[in-house]
C-alpha cells in the first residue's frame, strides 16, 4: 500500500482517488485551488485531507499524482512544494516526462487512457495505463500502483504516448462530435438518438475484430457521388460547417480505399 497525495479535483482526480482507494492505497491529501471541490472529493474518499495549498512539504504521501488540465500542469508543477525523494507523477497524455521534474525529487508519468466524466463509473481494471519514468525504483513503484488497479498496464515512452493520445483524439473525442451532429439531425426531426444506437456499437465492435479499413461501408467508399449529393442538399439547411465536414470525410474515405484497390 502506498500513500497517495492527489493533486486536482476534476473528473480524472475523482476516478483516480476511487480506485486507488479500491486497489487498497491511501489517499491521504487533495489538493484543489477551489476549497469546496477539494473537500467534496476529500469526503468522498476514506480518510484524505483536503486544501487549496500547494504546499505538501510535511505531508506522509510517497508519491503525488497531478491530475490537473495540460493548461494548467506546468504552473502547479513549479509552485508544488513536496517531500524530498517523493514521486511526482503526472497523468498527461500530451506532456512529456520532464514536466514533472523537480529537484530531489523523481518524475513519472500515469496516463489512464480513458474519458472521464464524473458521475458515470468506470471499471479501472479495464483501462490501459500507460507509465513511464527515468528512474528504476520509481518506475517500479508506479508499476506496481499501475498493476494493482488495472489489468492492462503498457510501459510507454513520451514520444509515443503523445502519438496514442493523438490517436485517441481522433478515434474518441471527434468520433463523439459526430454522434452530436447525427444526434441533433435525428432530433431536431423528431427522431430519437437511440436509433443509431445499435448501429453504433456494431461499427465499433467490427473496427476492433476486422480492423477499421476493413469494416468501413457507405457510399463515400462506394463512390456513389448520386447519394452523396443528395446528402449534401439536405445539409444546406444546417451549419455549412457540417457539409463541409461531409465532403471532407467523404473524400478522404474515398481517396482512402481507391488507394487500396
Amino acid at each position: 500500500m502506498y500513500k497517495i497525495g492527489l493533486v486536482g479535483a476534476g473528473n480524472v482526480a475523482w476516478h483516480l482517488g476511487i480506485a486507488l482507494e479500491k486497489a487498497g492505497h491511501q489517499v491521504i491529501n487533495v489538493y484543489s485551488r477551489h476549497w469546496d471541490r477539494a473537500q467534496q472529493l476529500a469526503q468522498a474518499l476514506l480518510a484524505a485531507k483536503p486544501t487549496n495549498q500547494l504546499d505538501f512539504s510535511n505531508s506522509e504521501a510517497e508519491i503525488f499524482f497531478i491530475a490537473v488540465t495540460d493548461d494548467a500542469l506546468a504552473e502547479v508543477v513549479s509552485k508544488l512544494l513536496v517531500p524530498e525523494n517523493s514521486i511526482i507523477a503526472h497523468t498527461s497524455g500530451t506532456h512529456a516526462l520532464s514536466l514533472a521534474q523537480k529537484k530531489k525529487t523523481f518524475p513519472a508519468v500515469f496516463y489512464p487512457l480513458q474519458t472521464f466524466t464524473k458521475n458515470k463509473p468506470i471499471d479501472f481494471q479495464n483501462i490501459p495505463i500507460c507509465i513511464e519514468s527515468n528512474h528504476i525504483e520509481s518506475l517500479d513503484k508506479i508499476r506496481t500502483i499501475a498493476q494493482s488497479m488495472s489489468n492492462y498496464v503498457y510501459e510507454i515512452n513520451s514520444e509515443k504516448r503523445q502519438l496514442l493520445h493523438l490517436a485517441a483524439i481522433f478515434t474518441c473525442n471527434f468520433s463523439n462530435f459526430l454522434f452530436t451532429i447525427g444526434k441533433d439531425i435525428l432530433e431536431k426531426n423528431e427522431m430519437p438518438f437511440e436509433l443509431l444506437q445499435n448501429l453504433v456499437n456494431e461499427t465499433v465492435q467490427k473496427a476492433f475484430l476486422l480492423s477499421p479499413e476493413n469494416a468501413q461501408t457507405g457510399p463515400a467508399k462506394r463512390g456513389d457521388n448520386s447519394i452523396i449529393q443528395k446528402h449534401l442538399s439536405i445539409l444546406n439547411q444546417y451549419p455549412s460547417e457540417w457539409k463541409t465536414l461531409y465532403e471532407q470525410f467523404s473524400s478522404q474515405i474515398y481517396n482512402y480505399h481507391k488507394k487500396l484497390t
